[in-house]
């Protein structure tokens, strides 16, 4: 009888061993997942603010500084009374020169998120996103020509008095890359939306801004485009007229 409970005890004992050994191991899968599960979510936690980070900024970037850097140059501070004679009527160094700066490393910074966001979800590698691509040209034009094409057109300004050919083509690369940037900000919400949910008035209010400073800039080029002709033409005008009378006479 005594050798039967020792026998059943010891079985019972192996049992309950083994159980907590299985136990344990099944504790420490869970616990394992329950980690990797963890690191995944932290993981996409850091991301998507990455994302809305570069999102927020590019958008301010190419949707209200880069506009309003533009429609600075063209603002007919010298018609103002108050502004005409303060350091404003300076309109490249005063106001053009800070707010375009304050754009460019913005955009640096967010260029360097949108690199991390876009090596997460694999959108460099083939195929390459069209938001991807239109990013890292509108991006690296930036970069590598407007602020040289800017420095010369200065130089040449303080020599001369006169613009240069800089100064067409630093405005001209200006114009069309503010543009591409505000139509690539859409690529970029439809791109954003395979991966999480973008709330409507995200990008409504991006298109209201652009639609209020767009119309406002395209404005300003052809006031000041008119102004410049008439202001050319009135004094050569006069000179002629004054000629004529006195040829007259």
């Amino acid at each position: 009888m005594t050798r039967h409970l020792r026998a059943a005890l010891s079985a019972l004992f192996l049992i309950l061993a083994s159980n907590l050994v299985l136990a344990q191991e099944i504790h420490n899968q869970v616990e394992g997942r329950d980690v990797h599960s963890f690191e995944k979510r932290e993981t996409f936690r850091v991301w998507n603010r990455e994302r809305n980070g570069h999102a927020c900024i590019m958008s301010i970037v190419f949707i209200v500084l880069y506009p309003l850097g533009a429609i600075s140059v063209h603002l007919p501070i010298e018609q103002i009374p108050y502004l005409r004679n303060t350091y404003l009527r300076n309109k490249i160094m005063a106001i053009h020169a800070p707010i375009q700066i304050i754009a460019f490393l913005m955009m640096v910074g967010g260029m360097a998120l949108g690199i991390r966001v876009a090596k997460y979800v694999g959108y460099l590698h083939n195929p390459v996103h069209a938001h991807c691509i239109i990013g890292f040209i509108v991006v690296c034009t930036l970069i590598l020509f407007q602020p040289i094409l800017g420095i010369l057109q200065h130089r040449h300004f303080k020599r001369t008095g006169r613009k240069s050919i800089f100064a067409y083509v630093h405005r001209w690369i200006g114009r069309v890359a503010i543009i591409t940037g505000i139509i690539n900000s859409g690529l970029g919400f439809q791109l954003a939306k395979k991966n999480v949910i973008i709330h409507t008035h995200s990008y409504v209010r991006n298109y209201v801004i652009a639609g209020i400073l767009l119309p406002i800039w395209i404005g300003l080029i052809i006031w000041d485009e008119l102004r410049s002709r008439k202001s050319r033409a009135v004094p050569d005008g006069g000179e002629k007229g004054a000629t004529q009378q006195q040829e007259q006479k």
